[in-house]
């Protein structure tokens, strides 16, 4: 099985996955507006309006996230991914 086979979300590009995995470790600016729509349809992200008081007047600002659940299984990859490259991958 290869290595795309197993991520728990078969289908992705190589920029999606990246943009992906940077907004589920907090990176969620500077993304192209294509790959959001993308990861927004597939649910994978989530959009919040958020003020950002830095300014004045405060801004709305959109911030991305990864859902928990959705958070917890790319975490059980990532964690399955560590015992692979260290040897500890279970044997079936």
């Amino acid at each position: 099985m290869s290595a795309d086979a197993q991520y728990p979300f078969p289908g992705l590009t190589a920029a999606q996955r990246r943009v992906f995995e940077a907004i589920a470790v907090n990176d969620d600016g500077g993304h192209h507006p294509k790959t959001l729509r993308v990861l927004l349809k597939r649910r994978l992200i989530v959009a919040a309006e958020e003020e950002d008081h830095r300014s004045w007047p405060p801004m709305l600002i959109t911030r991305y996230h990864v859902p928990l659940p959705i958070h917890i299984e790319w975490c059980a990859w990532c964690d399955r991914q560590g015992e692979v490259l260290e040897g500890r991958e279970e044997k079936p």
